[in-house]
């Protein structure tokens, strides 16, 4: 519930401070006064919207706030931007009207339009019957349906151009598996190319080192007498010994010259005639380096991303796949739409007596209400739409409300569907509910409202005595100017201030007479048997 409402600097209020009660809270005031600012205040806070121009002149930032559940919230408009405020804390704007709307449900003389609208009559009766969840589920499983329609739908359109994708990505990944590629191979095969090149002069080098190195009397040969000799003279002057030592190293190091000179003569005449392969085979990895990649690795990675992009293409373009896809979605569909069908036409019966339960104690007795179905094809909603039908005379047929109803009827049919909901314990606001309503229907309507402050907050804003004088607590809304400026101020009223208050909404004055009638109304209106 609504604990408290402060107001500073919105309009006309300067400055106002509403302390409310639990059960039936009325606003009245003349027209003009300034009610409609009490209530925009409370719609503000639910939407966290509000025009800039409504700030009062002369200031710079206007401020709504009040205490909901406990919980102390605000809203300050500026005239560039707003803030909103939750236990003192900074939040979004969304959040602020997210808390708000949960716990306050504001209802104007204008809302009522929302029954002109039959698309809102299906959701209506889904609410009352609570069927929301159901109702989401079958939005969900319609998601679903069209997504997997859509996919279809796409892989039909794109047939040509999935089919030419999917011959491009194989000849790639052929071209690339064809080739066998080994990493490192481009550098060896460099490496290779050198040596072919070169290989005449290469032969003719290691021929020379061969000849002079292994030859009879050759290098090898020489040194080796030359380390005989150091070491004869060795035995005798140990001063040859180290270089005999030395020189035997040596001739070891010549030794492994000569056996690698020989397995490169080998080598080289093993790969005659291959520079060409070399060529070829570098010229191929060169082209693929073109289209996929600077580097054996990266081709290797393309041709990856080519074989998981080859089988995603391969589902989308499995038609047979797809539509079981579809039809497995659209039966889910409509497995929970037909539950939600069954459920609504089961429970509408229930929503029609309430109804009309409750228009007769709004002075229409012989009223008429019906929920009326008609067969559609599949949609968000399920598989039929709803209207509500109404007809307010005996003997006429029910037709739809929206082309029968007039403003007062339309006000006590909102009255009727929103009282099913009392009992949630939420604050109802209603914004002169009460046009076109009069005589013995407005004490009815007075009733009603304190019916549904049995279990909810209800704060009426209203010009009738005869509903005014129902409620638990009364706030007067007046203006006044001082100083060439206008003010609005708002009070509680007890006692005998209240009397006038009804008395003047009598009446138009405070005379005896309907002073007497007021006292009369709200005795009346506050008995035992009343409430």
């Amino acid at each position: 519930m609504i604990e408290v409402l402060r107001i500073k600097n919105l309009a006309v209020v300067e400055e106002a401070e509403l302390e409310f009660e639990e059960g039936f809270v009325v606003l009245t005031g003349e027209t003009g006064a300034g009610k409609s600012i009490i209530v925009g205040s409370l719609k503000a806070l639910v939407s966290g919207r509000w025009d800039a121009e409504v700030i009062r002149t002369g200031e710079e930032r206007a401020k709504i706030e009040a205490i909901i559940d406990g919980k102390v919230v605000g809203l300050e408009i500026g005239k560039k931007r707003s803030k909103a405020l939750l236990e003192g804390e900074m939040v979004p704007l969304k959040k602020l009207a997210e808390f708000a709307a949960s716990r306050i449900d504001i209802f104007g003389q204008r809302d009522h339009y929302f029954l002109l609208h039959p698309e809102n009559h299906l959701i209506f009766l889904d609410d009352y019957l609570d069927l929301s969840s159901l109702r989401e589920e079958v939005e969900a499983r319609w998601q679903a349906y069209e997504e997997a329609l859509r996919a279809l739908r796409r892989a039909e359109e794109r047939r040509e151009d999935l089919r030419r994708e999917r011959e491009l990505l194989r000849f790639q990944i052929q071209e690339i598996e064809s080739a066998g590629l080994k990493e490192g191979e481009d550098e060896e095969l460099l490496a290779l190319r050198e040596v072919l090149v070169k290989k005449e002069k290469l032969k003719e080098a290691l021929s020379l080192l061969s000849r002079e190195l292994e030859g009879e009397g050759g290098a090898a040969d020489r040194l080796w007498r030359i380390k005989g000799a150091l070491e004869e003279l060795g035995s005798a002057f140990s001063e040859f010994m180290p270089y005999a030592r030395e020189l035997e190293g040596f001739l070891s190091s010549i030794s492994d010259v000569i056996r690698l000179v020989g397995e490169k003569i080998a080598y080289i005449e093993e790969e005659e005639g291959s520079l060409e392969a070399v060529e070829e085979r570098l010229a191929l990895i060169e082209n693929l380096k073109r289209k996929y990649g600077n580097t054996i690795g990266e081709i290797h990675g393309f041709k990856e991303k080519a074989i998981k992009k080859l089988r995603e293409l391969e589902e989308a373009f499995d038609m047979e796949r797809l539509e079981r896809e579809r039809k497995r979605k659209e039966e889910e569909f409509l497995a929970f739409a037909r539950k939600l069908s069954h459920l609504r036409r089961e429970g509408k019966g229930k929503l029609e007596k309430e109804v009309l339960k409750n228009l007769k104690k709004l002075a229409m007795e012989r009223a008429r209400f019906e929920v009326v179905f008609v067969d559609r094809d599949p949609y968000p909603l399920g598989l039929e739409e709803a209207e509500f039908f109404f007809s307010a005379n005996p003997g006429e047929e029910v037709r739809p409300l929206r082309k029968v109803a007039s403003g007062g009827e339309l006000s006590r049919i909102m009255l009727a569907l929103k009282n099913l909901f009392a009992g949630e314990g939420k604050t109802f606001v209603f914004d002169e509910i009460d046009a076109g309503i009069g005589g013995k229907t407005s004490l009815e309507l007075g009733k009603m409202l304190r019916e549904i402050a049995k279990g909810n907050q209800t704060i009426v804003v209203t010009h009738l005595p005869q509903v005014a004088a129902f409620a638990h607590q009364h706030f007067l809304v007046e203006k006044k100017i001082r100083g060439g400026r206008t003010y609005t101020t708002v009070r509680e009223l007890k006692g005998k201030e209240r009397v006038k208050e009804l008395a003047r909404m009598l009446s138009g004055e405070v005379s005896p007479v309907a002073l007497r009638s007021a006292e009369e109304l709200l005795k009346k209106s506050t008995s035992p048997r009343s409430s």
